[in-house]
This record gives structure tokens, sequence and C-alpha cells, in this order.
């Protein structure tokens, strides 16, 4: 049984576009993507693969060959193996390996169907010298020493075995060509790849189709049509600048939050995959070149620079304000001495017993960039994302660096944002850009809006305040500045209040739907939240 098929036949422009390189820009999109789906079989010696058909083929340029399909009444296993066995060297039908098996068993051999990897099959025999097998065959063999591969058990048709070097794909049957593996259903094919005595399950599936199981699992199916569009163009855009990130692991990508949550067609919602099918090929350029699309759930009013939460000026990764982001209810985490002793204990010994924690630099938002935690014997200073994750051993990772402690700190006075009505983009005019810094009792910031909140006093801002909060602010607006504010609090504990979720460099989820509701489309997104990019496809 031989025959091909295309993935996404129903997007079959969207597919055609994907078989040359894009004439807009030098760079082009792949059409499948291999995901390790590390959330439901990762390092695993057995798998279950559901249903009750089985295609055996292989995919080249994103077209399926299938070379035969396996019948089981209860699905199948699957199993990573090694061993000694004999293998025919004559290439056959699978109608004529199934004869051969069964004539094998009949003379006393253990026989298994195998599959080249080349729409052909082949019979494998263990323990059975190979002058035996080449006598109740009647065919020439060879001795596969060492062999290690996978063995498909189940079928009809009798166990199949694959060894690591086949170029080979796995199709189902179900609902839209779906597979399942360990009660997962996905689109595309399935391969294993393997690691010792172990393996992992990997996705072979359209680019497209991916991000159908993607979407929803990254932002909710219920947000507005242009915020999902505009994630829909993260999502893919960040997908192909990660294709190397698994490459040693036998896969491009993973399923889990270390690149992109996919949870394939049981995770699909109609919303999501309008959204991936509205915006089919879009990515997101800079200089013609794929952005790395990063994204947090919310800001909390004020984006934040690539170099200030990792390493490395990325001139799109650039802090902007929200102009649509809807006030959340934020957080709040509250320490005893106690609580900090022990997280002290276990990351920075040496500084001794809790005695303050100091925000000594605020960024323009009201993001904390750096703070000193002050013990008996010495201190030690955080930054970057250093300053969210220290306090993981006794109240996990911090949801944002946009917080205050004990009152005392600087958030984005961005409540106002909530008024700002939909304008067409303006020239950015940075002498009334966003305020001027002032000055009081030796502490500098500069904020956003009217009033600033700085050591736990209101100050009034100098400065004529910015009216058109559409337009992206430029490196000339934000500014990160030394302060010293010391947030002891007399009752023997740090209580830290803050706004957003994520690192919120980038597109921020939240003001996404904001920007959405209030009439911007996908293209006015993704433009405010990267700095200086095209959309190119």
């Amino acid at each position: 049984m031989k025959g091909k098929k295309e993935f996404l036949a129903v997007l079959l422009a969207g597919v055609m576009a994907f078989a040359v390189p894009q004439t807009s820009f030098a760079y082009e999109i792949p059409k499948t993507v291999s995901v390790g789906l590390e959330s439901v079989c990762k390092n695993v010696s057995s798998a279950n693969i559901g249903g009750t058909s089985l295609l055996v083929g292989n995919v080249q340029n994103g077209t399926f060959y299938e070379a035969g399909q396996l019948a089981a009444s209860k699905g199948f296993t699957v199993k990573a193996v090694q061993g000694n066995y004999v293998m025919i060297q004559e290439k056959m039908t699978l109608e004529d390996a199934q004869n051969l098996v069964a004539s094998l068993k009949k003379a006393g051999v253990e026989a298994f169907l195998g599959y080249t990897g080349e729409e052909s099959w082949t019979v494998y025999t263990a323990n059975a010298a190979l002058s035996v097998v080449e006598q109740k065959s009647g065919k020439k063999a060879v001795q596969k020493s060492g062999f290690t591969g996978i063995r498909i058990d189940g079928a009809k048709e009798g166990n199949l075995l694959i060894a690591d070097n086949s170029f080979y794909a796995l199709g189902g049957c179900e609902k839209d060509d779906t597979f399942t593996v360990n009660g997962k259903r996905y689109r595309g094919y399935l391969k294993f790849a393997k690691k010792g005595n172990t393996m992992t399950a990997v996705n072979v599936v359209n680019l497209e189709e991916y991000l159908y199981g993607v979407l929803p699992a990254e932002m909710p199916p219920s947000y507005d049509e242009e915020a999902l569009k505009a994630q829909a163009l993260a999502a893919r855009t960040y997908a192909i600048t990660k294709l190397g990130a698994h490459e040693g692991s036998g896969y491009q990508l993973c399923d889990t939050t270390s690149c992109q949550v996919y949870k394939g067609y049981d995770g699909e919602q109609p919303s999501t995959n309008d959204a991936v099918q509205n915006t089919t090929g879009q990515i997101i350029c800079y200089n013609g070149v794929p952005i790395e699309a990063v994204f947090s759930a919310s800001a909390g009013g004020y984006t934040e620079n690539s170099e200030d939460v990792w390493n490395g000026v990325t001139p799109y990764l650039r802090a902007v304000p929200e102009i649509g982001e809807p006030m959340d209810s934020g957080w709040t985490r509250t320490f005893t001495v106690e609580d900090m002793n022990r997280i002290v204990a276990a990351k920075s010994p040496a500084i001794g017993s809790i005695s303050d924690i100091k925000i000594t630099k605020l960024a323009t938002g009201g993001r904390i960039q750096e703070l000193e935690i002050v013990g008996t014997k010495g201190s030690i200073k955080l930054t970057k994302e250093n300053i969210r994750t220290y306090f993981s051993p006794v109240g996990g990772t911090l949801p944002s660096k946009m917080f205050t402690i004990n009152g005392n700190g600087g958030m984005s006075a961005s409540a106002s944002t909530e008024q700002v009505q939909k304008v067409e983009p303006a020239p950015v005019n940075t002498a009334t850009g966003l305020t001027r810094a002032v000055a009081q009792k030796g502490i500098t910031a500069k904020t956003e809006g009217t009033l600033a909140s700085m050591n736990g006093i209101q100050y009034a801002v100098e400065g004529k305040q910015e009216q058109n909060k559409t337009t992206p602010v430029t490196q000339k607006d934000y500014a990160i500045s030394n302060v010293n504010i010391s947030t002891k609090g007399g009752k023997g504990v740090f209580v830290l209040q803050g706004r957003g979720n994520g690192h919120g460099v980038g597109l921020s989820q939240k003001g996404a739907q904001g920007m959405a509701k209030k009439g911007y489309n996908y293209q006015d997104i993704v433009k405010h939240y990267y700095t200086g990019v095209t959309i190119e496809g």
C-alpha cells in the first residue's frame, strides 16, 4: 500500500507559500517542525498509541508517503529495544513481509515485521542462527548485532521493528488524521527520539497546525481576535527562531515553557485556530530577519528593556508604556524576618541575618532594577531576573519586578491609560515625552504620569504630561535611576505588592487584549511592543 498525504490540506494556499522562499524578505519559513512531546512522553521505555489503525511511512518536504497500514483491536504499544537480530536483506512489500513472518513462525522461528524507512519492508528474526534463518526463509540474511530501535506491539499483522537509523514516520487515522500518544491527540506524524534505553515522542507537524496547539495554551482563547492574531505572529516568529533549541535531543522544539506550551489537537479552540489561519505565514522581522518574539502575561503598566532582564541590548525589545492594559488586582507576597533569614541562609549565608531590604535602582516604569539585601555581616545586590528568583525558597519566584516593599518604591502611574482612546500614531515628541526627572530628599526618579510614589511619599511631578500615549517611547524616554530606599518595616515583615506577571519583555498579552478592546488591530499591537519591526509574509 503506497500513497501520499499533504499536511494541512485546508490551508493549501498557505502550504504552497511555504514551499518556496518568501519574496518580500530573505528568509524561508519552514513547512514543518518537529516537537518533542516532553510533557507526555519524555525519556520513557514504552508508550501507548491509541486507535485501531496506524500508518507507516516517511515524511519528505511536508508530504507523508504511506508505505503500509497496521491494524489493532486495542491500540499499539511502542517500546525502546536493543539486542541481536538477523535481518532478511531483501526489500519487500508489507504483504510479502507478513507472509514471510507467518511462514517463519510456522517453522518455529521468532519473526518480526521490519520497516526499512524507504517505503519498503523486511523481516527480522531473533534467537535463531543466520544459517537457520536463511535455510527456513530461502533468502539471504545478515546479522544485526547491537540493534537499537523501537518495537511496535499489538498489530494484527505482527509486531514491528524499526531501527534507530531508519527514516520513518507514523500516522494516525483518527479524527482529522490525528494520532494519540499516551492519551493525548496530535495532528501530523509521530516519531521517537532515542536516548539509550529510553525514548521521547516527537510530533512532526505543519508549522501552522503546531500553532493551533500553541495559541490557546499561551493566551486565553476568549481574548479579542486582534489580540489573538498578534499572539499568533509572536508565537510563529518565536518558533522559527528557536528551531535549534533541542537539536541534541533529536527534535527542534519542545512542548513546555522552555519553548512554547503546545497541547496538540485536544487543546485547540475555534477562536485561536481562526487567528492562526487569518495570519498564515506572517512573521515579525527586524531588518529583514525574524525576531526573538518573546512575550509575557502582563507587563504591569510598562514593558522592559531586554538588557535589564537578560544579557545584551536587543534593538526591537525596548521598554514601552502600556496604552491599553487594564489594571489587574495585582499580587502580594509577605515575608517575615524569619522567612528572609531562611532565604538568606539558602542563597547568601555569608551576609548573616537580614536587617533591611533596600531598593537601589528604579526604572522609568516603576520596575525595580536593583535590590540590596542587607545582613548583619554584609550585603548582596540583586539585579535582572535574580530579583524575581531570589525569594523562591520561601515564597516562590515573584510574578514580576514591578512592586513596592512595605509601600516604598515606585510603580508606573499607568492607571490613566484606561482613559486613553485610540488615536492615529504620531511622531514622538521627546521634549514633552514622559515626565522630566524629579529630585527631592536625595531621591531621583523618572516616572510616567502626574504623580510618582517615591519612598512612600507622593510627590508632584514637574513637567508636562504626554497626551499621546499611543506612540512607543524612545530610549531617551526610559531611564534607570539610582535611589536609596530603605524598606525596613516596623512590624518585622516585608510586604511586597506588585503588578504584572512574567519577565515583562516584548508583547504583553493582557496589554494586547487591552489594545484590541480599544480598537487597535494586530499590526498596531505588534509594532507597539516590538520597536522598529516589520510584518512579513
